[in-house]
């Protein structure tokens, strides 16, 4: 299986790579990150005077049940794919699939190329950085803007029942974008793990994984406490909302307790 963004088909034929074994055996530019049995890294491809710049996630290490039994289609690169599309569906914006396979029989056993989001920042460097630097009427007007962009995520994806699993700041980039109405662009990242579920497991686990990511220069309690409350739609707290807060500060707490170790060192 070998899917291809229609906008970019011609293109991938002109650099060779009409088919999953040319685009598994890439070479990557830069940033190459490998772990836990994948890769990601960067590839930049000249296609006549322009650079196509990509980040491919390259799958080797695959549980041998979904080797021999599970449909291509299930595979995590065209998956991801299908992730994609689904939450694109949602309103949430993501970044641009250019092309995603699966081969039972490869080394590489699945992959999926996006677009760079080439001129933006993850939020956990965003926020403590340029956002922070701003005067001080601007820099609050965006945060508020800010603010009301992830809920809106958060509310589009969870109102269908779907939940990210990786619901971290370092997942969301910002542009600047004088065009759009907030002056920004924001765009979720790395769906491989969204899920469909009425369990209300995934909803604490999405929320605090957000809260948890949170503690960086420049959010503060309030912050915090005002996606909330966005979030639920709600003016003050109510005794509902504050048993789920506690759920979701508690597994926060968790979080921050398993990655005490790694900060340390």
């Amino acid at each position: 299986m070998y899917w291809t963004h229609p906008h970019y088909r011609s293109q991938l034929q002109e650099l060779g790579l009409a088919d999953f074994e040319s685009a598994a055996a890439l070479a990557p530019t830069d940033d190459h990150v490998c772990k836990q049995g994948r890769s990601t890294a960067r590839y930049r491809l000249d296609v006549g005077d322009e650079v196509l710049s990509l980040y491919v996630k390259k799958h080797f290490r695959l549980p041998w049940w979904m080797r021999r039994f599970a449909p291509t289609r299930l595979f995590p690169g065209p998956h991801e794919w299908t992730n994609l599309k689904i939450a694109e569906s949602l309103g949430v914006r993501v970044p641009e699939a250019v092309f995603a396979g699966a081969l039972r029989e490869h080394e590489c056993g699945s992959l999926l190329a996006v677009r760079e989001l080439e001129g933006y920042l993850p939020l956990h460097i965003y926020v403590p950085g340029p956002l922070a630097r701003m005067p001080e009427p601007q820099r609050k007007a965006r945060k508020a803007a800010l603010t009301a962009r992830l809920v809106d995520v958060a509310r589009r994806l969870h109102g269908k029942h779907y939940f990210h699993r990786d619901f971290y700041l370092c997942h969301f980039f910002l542009r600047d974008d004088p065009s759009a109405p907030d002056g920004f662009d924001l765009v979720l990242i790395d769906f491989g793990r969204l899920l469909k579920s009425r369990l209300r497991r995934w909803r604490v686990k999405d929320l605090a994984a957000l809260c948890f990511s949170t503690f960086v220069d420049g959010v503060s309690r309030t912050d915090r406490l005002r996606f909330y409350l966005q979030y639920l739609g709600i003016q003050k707290l109510d005794a509902k909302a504050k048993r789920l807060l506690r759920t979701v500060l508690a597994k926060a707490n968790r979080y921050h307790r398993h990655n005490a170790p790694r900060r340390a060192a």
